[in-house]
């Protein structure tokens, strides 16, 4: 990271975070073009239609040159205000050319094929980042991109940081781009990150098939992100200080904050919303968890403010997978993130569910792309044909006891005290179970698959590579840690037996439940022809670790059940 002081800054006549081929925001917001320039000029706007035919033909209604005239303020800041356009494949040129009362042209710039859509800022760390040349089937997905001409993508640059405020973009790694199979995976690194964002891509791409498949309506998606970075780097002090929280850095707003964000809010650009998927750079404990459930939802609140638009879609990715210690650390930071639907027009994509094992990288970005899209569908569009909820844990009750094999003289069913009374015979062998109820669950109902997660895909043309569960990662040069504490699959809290694998069906008599199913160990089961309580079940957990065996899916969404650790209070 390179710091700059507010004297380095350049400052353009017409904008870093404009130019050719970009997408603005369709009505009824006014799209916003601006600058800098001599304080006092007069800045004269020319909008054309690129071709007055296809204008006419798209917008059904007269296309005709508009001037537009503003002034730039005392600190030689210029805005111009545009009329509020309907989104369609005609295109608009611009001139913009300023000028004194003794210079007829102090400035001048041209920009063309100009689109009107929907806009949206990808931001986060280095999931966000990671580019299309190594996602998984990345040369029929590069291909597919040549389908989308109205997509249209611009990727900041990642060579400033800054301590003070900047008026506009001083790095920049792409500009607006027309998608294609080779804008779409330019790679300037030589590794697996690349200009623009595949989580982005996927993520407007089916936007853009959803809101009009003959690309009716234009798609503008900014790749704002930089890998590695903390939650406090990308937002103004104020937000850390709402949740009591310090940064790490010289007091004062976040560096990226000042450097990538500020930048786009001069205008402001109009904007549809927000893609994030940040947050493993700040998975680290219980209390850092805690502290991001608050910091996170301030982020929103600030970025929308900053932006003039208190009800922007956010949509953010439930982390994925690595190897993480403390293990429950990963776990906590994804219930935390969850803190963020408390506000309005907020979504999330899990994307817990296809991971790749200890590699905190997955290369499957097309699964967290398209669940964000069908979030911004029913939020921002009002999509009531499209689910975009996971179901989630609602509530856990205990069934009966069982005794499976030897004699069943005197089995006895019955709810106790703590727990289903017994009675069994020699030889039995016992089981516990609780049946738990969930959120959010279509009428089709659950199934369950062998996990994405024991045999995940890979990076592009890489053959997939079975998670380890029983064996051990390393931590360091003279550290290995063992894997069984970071597969999580199905679990009870039994009292005298501490956690116990569980299976997971799904009961016939009503297929929008869970039955999580443990079987005791030989310490704790039953002596021939006693009469005991059962013991009790204490708590439940399903994919409650770093990597998730998350198994039981929606039948109607396609969605996978979210892991839950919850207490149980006996009967």
């Amino acid at each position: 990271m390179t710091d700059r002081p507010q004297d380095d800054e350049k400052l353009h006549f017409l904008s870093a975070t404009l130019g050719s081929h970009m997408v603005l925001q369709q009505a009824p917001h006014s799209a916003t073009i601006w600058g800098f320039t001599q304080a006092g000029a007069r800045v004269e706007t020319t909008m054309t239609p690129s071709d007055a035919t296809r204008c006419k033909r798209f917008l059904r209604a007269p296309c005709e040159a508009q001037t537009l005239v503003t002034f730039a303020e005392d600190d030689g800041t210029w805005r111009q205000k545009l009329p509020p356009t309907l989104a369609s494949k005609a295109a608009f040129d611009f001139r913009i050319v300023a000028s004194n009362e003794t210079v007829a042209s102090l400035a001048e710039a041209a920009i063309v094929d100009v689109l009107f859509g929907e806009v949206f800022i990808c931001g986060g760390q280095s999931n966000m980042e990671f580019g299309m040349p190594t996602v998984t089937n990345a040369t029929a997905e590069q291909q597919r991109a040549n389908a989308y001409p109205t997509i249209r993508f611009y990727s900041v640059g990642h060579s400033t940081a800054s301590a003070s405020p900047l008026r506009d973009l001083q790095t920049v790694w792409e500009p607006w781009q027309v998608a294609s199979n080779e804008t779409i995976c330019k790679d300037l690194s030589g590794n697996l990150f690349a200009t623009f964002s595949a989580s982005c891509w996927f993520f407007g791409r089916m936007l853009s098939e959803a809101l009009s498949p003959e690309g009716d309506v234009p798609i503008g998606l900014i790749s704002n992100n930089w890998g590695g970075t903390k939650l406090e780097v990308w937002v103004p002090a104020a937000a850390l200080a709402e949740c009591n929280a310090t940064s790490s850095f010289t007091p004062g707003d976040g560096p990226m904050w000042n450097a990538m964000i500020l930048p786009y809010t001069v205008g402001p650009m109009a904007i549809a919303g927000f893609a994030w998927y940040q947050g493993e750079a700040d998975t680290a404990s219980e209390q850092s968890a805690a502290m991001y459930g608050c910091t996170f939802p301030s982020l929103i609140r600030h970025w929308r403010a900053a932006f003039h638009n208190p009800y922007a879609y956010f949509g953010f990715v439930q982390l994925s997978t690595w190897c993480a210690l403390p293990p429950e650390s990963l776990p906590q930071m994804r219930a935390a993130q969850m803190r963020a639907l408390e506000l309005d027009h907020v979504g999330y994509a899990t994307g817990a569910d296809h991971g790749m094992g200890c590699n905190i990288h997955p290369g499957a970005k097309q699964f967290v792309g398209e669940r964000l899209a069908r979030a911004a569908l029913a939020i921002q569009y009002g999509r009531e044909d499209v689910t975009w909820r996971s179901p989630t844990y609602k509530r856990a009750v205990p069934t009966t006891f069982q005794l499976d094999g030897g004699s069943s003289d005197g089995i006895i069913g019955g709810i106790g005290a703590r727990g289903p009374g017994i009675i069994g015979g020699i030889g039995a062998a016992a089981s516990v179970s609780v049946r738990v109820s969930l959120n959010d669950v279509s009428d089709a109902g659950l199934y369950t698959v062998y996990p994405a997660n024991y045999l995940p895909p890979n990076y592009a043309e890489v053959e997939p590579t079975p998670v380890d569960c029983f064996g051990t990662f390393v931590v360091n040069a003279t550290y290995n840690a063992s894997m069984t504490v970071q597969c999580a699959w199905a679990a009870l809290l039994v009292e005298g037996a501490g956690w116990l694998n569980a299976t997971v069906t799904v009961p016939s008599d009503d297929l929008r439940s869970l039955l999580l199913t443990a079987q005791l160990p030989p310490a704790r089961q039953p002596p021939a022809r006693w009469v005991a309580a059962a013991p009790a079940v204490m708590g439940s957990a399903y994919g409650w670790g770093p990597i998730p065996m998350m198994n039981v899916y929606d039948k109607g969404t396609g969605l996978p059940v979210l892991g839950w650790n919850e207490s149980m209070t006996p009967p």
